[in-house]
Parts: structure tokens; C-alpha cells; sequence
């Protein structure tokens, strides 16, 4: 069969997929294979489909069969199979065939702004960053390119060049609100007015949509708060807020419901059978809701010599998803219980160990610091009996505050838009938390935000402790610590331990009220450990 031929085919299986035709698309992709085994397209498409109908294997095995044929591929092709290995968490193979493609080559000139952004999704800021410069300099420039280099800079350090790329992205693209937003965050008095002024104007221009809205409204949030106008600083977040809930899926009862079913099917016997893996590395989970200070105690661990920190790794969902042989959504349904409860904690223990492997580069101790294990904290411990897991507490009031006011990705944290969604959900990560502890009495230890910052040597102490290692001192030293965080955390990372974000919600305590009203409990019990633990 010609090229023409089998291009044709290519083209119809993508158009049934693009009209979620799956079985029609799978069927064309069947024959791509049989015509031509050795090219990797049809197995990406063949890995989404999979996805797509929640098949986990067969979705990692495709993907993992185009990433065998990429080395005479082109970079268009290349991007497709490492973008389809992405989606099943397959990072190492991910990084390995994006490096086929060569960036020197002027052929490759149109890919080189996709191939940095997959960089920098790897958390390879370097190529990234050198990707992209390399598409600047080749003539591929605009608004969106300026902003992509100012967001990779502010992840590796040069704060000055990361704010002028910005500039230059909102002098090209005066309406582009990610843009905006991005300018807003360094946290500037100088020129904050101006910042506003073209904020607000283009709120007024003919083409902005509800991202812009978004990004826009957070920004003028930023700006007001760091200039002290608390009135309009909540006004503004407010209104992004609605503009993202908008656009954003999540139902308070359903999640009520899904934590419900996880602790029903967590007693007090599911430890009676627990992963029989290797002990030879000790993986240490930071957890939490975000924003309360786990990147924090992610750059003091980091500090120690004998840990390295992995950042935020999504490997233990995955490999749940990779031992049910089922997808799991963003948004937990009433459905995670009975998957918990059928998960073979051997299977998800080792498969964790050995694809963690790579990243941990031989160390006895690292951590993944991903805040969301908190929900899986069960798990983890059936399935990797000698892991560490510590969790970051803070401030009911605080802690929702700084999920508020922060503008996540896309689809992440969908409850952090709306009031009265952001206190459930509080409330059902702080019941599963104590349900946690309830049934693994000692094996999870808090650490308090306010502790950390008030006294960061004693609490580095406790945490080493924990460890089973030595205290070493300077490890509170977070400036010493250069390791690239691309956390919403990453400015605030540039200046010593402080205290000034404890009780910042009090700024907004009347914006905040229908929140603590839900908390009272909660907020009353919290106080009264505070109080207790500084007498």
C-alpha cells in the first residue's frame, strides 16, 4: 500500500476520533498497524482510544509501542507520541523521545515552541528554555512565544528577564490576560497603577473572552492586594473566580459522596494485606491541601543530603489507574471506594517503586510531593508499608484563603472558585485526613505551617526525626537550595522563611465570612492545638 494510501486511511481514523467514532477510528488504526508496524501514529491513536474508554493498560502499551519506532520519524510525529505518553504518566520515555528530535536543525524550525513547552512540562527547564529562544531567533515570535520564555525564566531564577519577557508579551498582545496575570505576580509596587489601568482597559476590548476575564480579574486582584486596596483587590477576585467557575466542572455533593465511599472502604482490616515490595529505597509523600506550605518543606528536605526531591509526581494515581485497569477522573465519584478496595496493593507498590526509580537517581530516601495524595494516603500505606508520609496542616481560614486567590491550571482544584464549595471541600480533606490517622495511628506526621515558619529548626528537626535520619544543620537555608520549583510557589521561594502569611486571610474576613460560618468547628478546634502547643 502507497503513502497516499495510507495517509488516507490516517486522515479518515482522525476524523472519526475527532467525532468520537472510537470503534470506527480503532478499526483504521488496526489496519495502519498491520500495513506498517513500524510507524508510530496509529499506536498514539490506538493509546488514546484506550484512554479515552478508561482502559489504562492497553493505553499505556500503545503509547509505549510508538515510543519503539520514533527515530526516523519526523518532529511533528515525535511530539504526537511523546504528548501520547504524557497522558499515561510515562515521563522517562516521554523525555527520551523528544530527545530525537534535534533543535539545530532549521527543518524542525515550526516545532521548536511545542517541543520547549513538553520540555518544560518534563521539568526540563534548560531545553525548554533553549527551545524557545531557538524559535525567537528563527523568527517564530509573538505574544504567546515572549510569555512561554518569561514563565520558564521565572522557574530557573533571572526574575529581571523573566519580567521583561512579559512586558514584551502584553506590549505585543494588549488583551491577552494569561499575560497580564503573569506581570501581576511578582508582586511590584512600582508601577502598579499603570498595570492596573491596562488591566481594566482591556477588560473593556471587543475580543476578550472568559479566560482572559479570568486571568485579567486575578491579576487585578494581585495588584490591589499588594498595594493594600483590600475593597477593590476582592471585588476583582471574586470576579474571576465566577468567570472561571464558569467554565470549570464540580459537584460538592458528588465529591461528598466520593470521600464518603473512601472511608467506608478503608476500615480499620485494610491493612491485613499490604504490598510485599523492596525496601531498598523509601519514598516520602508531602501532602496537603496546596498552598500551605508543603513546597516549603519540600526545599528544607531538599537540603539534606541523603534526599531527593521529585517534585510533584502523579505516579501513585497512575499506578492505581495501571492495576484496576481503570481510568479515574480529575473529580472523584461514589465509584473510588469499590476501586480503592480492589486495588492489588503488591502490583501498585512495586510498579510505583520501579517507575520511580529513574527520577529518586538511586537515593534511599526522596520525596513526591504531590498535595493531592492526601487522598490516597490509605493506599500508599498498603501498598508501600515502609513509606513516609508527612502532612502539612494550616489554618482552616488560611489554607482556603490561599486556595481562593490562587488561579490553578485548568481543571485542577475545581473547588477553589466558589465559597461555599471551597468549605466542603475543606471539611471532607480534613474528616478523610483524621480518618487516615484514626486507622494508621503514628504513621502520618503533621507538620503545622505556623510551626514551620515561627520555628523552622525545631520543625526540621521533628521531620528528620521522622526519617530516621541525622539532624544537619541549614537545611532551614531555602535560598541555599537552587533546585528549579515550577510550584505556584515558585516567587515566594526567592526570600527567607517569614511568618507574614500567617492570618493573611483576615484582610478579607468579611469577604470570608460564609466560609468560616461553614469552618466554625473546625476553626475553634485548630485555634484551641495553636494555643495549646505555644503554652
Amino acid at each position: 500500500m502507497s503513502q497516499i494510501d495510507l495517509q488516507d486511511i490516517w486522515l479518515q481514523a482522525v476524523a472519526h476520533f475527532e467525532r468520537e467514532e472510537l470503534p470506527e477510528a480503532e478499526a483504521l488504526c488496526i489496519k495502519l498497524v498491520e500495513r506498517a508496524p513500524e510507524r508510530p501514529l496509529a499506536y498514539t491513536m490506538l493509546s488514546r482510544i484506550c484512554h479515552a474508554v478508561g482502559l489504562t493498560r492497553e493505553a499505556t502499551f500503545n503509547a509505549f509501542s510508538a515510543s519503539q519506532r520514533c527515530a526516523n520519524e519526523s518532529a511533528e510525529d515525535i511530539l504526537v507520541v511523546a504528548t501520547t505518553l504524557l497522558e499515561v504518566n510515562e515521563q522517562q520515555l516521554a523525555h527520551a523521545v523528544l530527545g530525537f528530535i534535534d533543535p539545530a536543525n532549521a527543518a524542525n524550525a515550526d516545532y521548536l515552541l511545542d517541543l520547549g513547552r513538553l520540555y518544560s512540562v518534563l521539568e526540563d527547564q534548560g531545553n525548554a528554555l533553549r527551545c524557545i529562544r531557538a524559535a525567537r531567533a528563527s523568527g517564530r515570535d509573538g505574544a504567546f512565544i515572549a510569555h512561554m520564555e518569561s514563565i520558564v525564566l521565572s522557574f530557573l531564577g533571572p526574575i529581571d528577564a523573566s519580567i521583561a519577557a512579559c512586558e514584551e508579551s502584553v506590549a505585543k498582545a494588549p488583551g491577552y490576560g494569561h499575560a497580564h496575570w503573569s506581570c501581576a505576580q511578582y508582586g511590584r509596587k512600582d508601577g502598579a497603577h499603570a498595570r492596573i489601568a491596562r488591566m481594566q482597559a482591556a477588560l473593556q476590548g471587543p475580543d476578550v473572552d472568559v479566560d482572559d476575564t479570568t486571568y485579567l480579574n486575578y491579576g487585578l486582584f494581585k495588584e490591589f492586594d499588594t498595594l493594600g486596596e483590600t475593597d477593590q483587590a476582592w471585588n476583582a477576585l471574586m470576579a474571576g473566580a465566577q468567570a472561571r467557575r464558569s467554565v470549570t466542572e464540580h459537584d460538592a455533593a458528588q465529591e461528598t459522596a466520593a470521600y464518603d465511599a473512601l472511608i467506608e472502604a478503608t476500615s480499620d482490616c485494610f491493612f491485613d494485606i499490604c504490598g510485599n515490595v523492596p525496601r531498598d529505597a523509601t519514598p516520602v509523600f508531602v501532602v496537603g491541601m496546596p498552598r500551605t506550605g508543603t513546597t516549603l518543606l519540600e526545599r528544607i528536605l531538599g537540603n539534606h543530603p541523603q534526599i531527593k526531591t521529585c517534585g510533584e509526581l502523579n505516579d501513585f494515581r497512575q499506578q492505581m489507574q495501571w492495576a484496576n485497569n481503570q481510568r479515574l477522573s480529575l473529580n472523584l465519584d461514589p465509584g473510588i471506594g469499590d476501586f480503592v478496595a480492589r486495588l492489588d496493593p503488591h502490583i501498585v507498590g512495586n510498579r510505583y517503586l520501579i517507575k520511580t526509580r529513574w527520577i529518586a537517581e538511586g537515593n534511599a530516601l526522596y520525596v513526591d510531593k504531590h498535595p493531592m495524595n492526601f487522598q490516597w494516603c490509605g493506599a500508599i500505606l498498603k501498598a508501600i508499608p515502609h513509606a513516609k508520609i508527612i502532612h502539612l496542616r494550616r489554618h482552616p481560614l488560611d489554607s482556603c484563603f490561599s486556595n481562593l486567590k490562587e488561579l490553578f491550571a485548568h481543571k485542577y482544584y475545581p473547588y477553589s472558585y466558589a465559597l461555599d464549595e471551597l468549605a466542603t471541600h475543606y471539611r471532607n480533606y480534613a474528616r478523610l485526613m483524621r480518618h487516615w490517622h484514626a486507622i494508621a495511628p503514628g504513621r502520618i506526621l503533621d507538620v503545622r505551617y505556623e510551626d514551620l515558619v515561627s520555628n523552622p529548626e525545631l520543625q526540621a528537626r521533628r521531620v528528620q526525626d521522622y526519617l530516621g535520619l541525622p539532624s544537619v544543620e541549614g537545611v532551614t537555608d531555602i535560598l541555599a537550595n537552587k533546585t528549579v520549583t515550577t510550584t505556584a510557589s515558585t516567587l515566594q521561594l526567592r526570600q527567607p522563611i517569614h511568618t507574614r502569611n500567617v492570618g493573611g486571610w483576615r484582610r478579607y474576613a468579611a469577604g470570608m465570612a460564609p466560609v468560616a460560618e461553614r469552618l466554625v468547628d473546625l476553626i475553634s478546634d485548630y485555634e484551641s492545638d495553636l494555643a495549646l502547643a505555644a503554652a
